[in-house]
């Protein structure tokens, strides 16, 4: 039997969400290999706090399946970080439901536009931001030295998948 899925805001410093870091910190050394920028460590766990910040995750029981973080990019946009999904989990529409939370959670906080970067070594992920409403493409950033996608909508504005983006 599977248990109930909760959505839950979480505390990004806590065990739980310690151990879902190292993961996808893990995922992205093998994605990107020899470009791999570590991303994990390179903002204060502050940033992903209230007044600024969240870390939203979705339970299955008490496991921890699926998450992600908004961060503060300037005075009106939040940037979606630490996005992430357990192996066994995906495929269920739990990104796209992060997603959305995160976009209620941006608007709780003020933000009126949400920015987000993926690398060109993940596609799933750039399919999701795009069935979720988020336009933008390719770029070259300077710090990178392979492409990345760049992505924004206004808060507000998920679409869901397999449903007409809202426009």
């Amino acid at each position: 039997m599977t248990n109930a899925l909760t959505v839950r805001h979480l505390d990004i410093a806590s065990a739980e969400v310690s151990e879902v870091l190292d993961i996808l910190d893990a995922e992205y050394r093998t994605r990107y290999r020899e470009f791999y920028k570590d991303d994990i460590t390179a903002y204060p766990v502050t940033d992903f706090t209230s007044p600024d910040g969240a870390f939203i995750g979705i339970l299955e029981g008490d496991l921890l399946v699926a998450a992600g973080a908004i961060r503060r990019y300037d005075s009106t946009t939040a940037e979606v970080k630490r996005m992430w999904t357990r192996d066994t989990h995906r495929r269920r529409g739990l990104a796209q439901q992060v997603l959305r939370e995160l976009d209620a959670a941006a608007g709780d906080l003020g933000y009126t536009r949400i920015f987000l970067t993926t690398g060109s070594r993940q596609p799933e992920a750039v399919a999701l931001y795009r069935a979720s409403g988020f336009e933008g493409g390719e770029r070259r950033i300077p710090e990178f030295d392979l492409p990345v996608f760049a992505f924004e909508k206004p808060v507000g504005r998920t679409a869901l998948i397999g449903h007409p983006s809202h426009s």
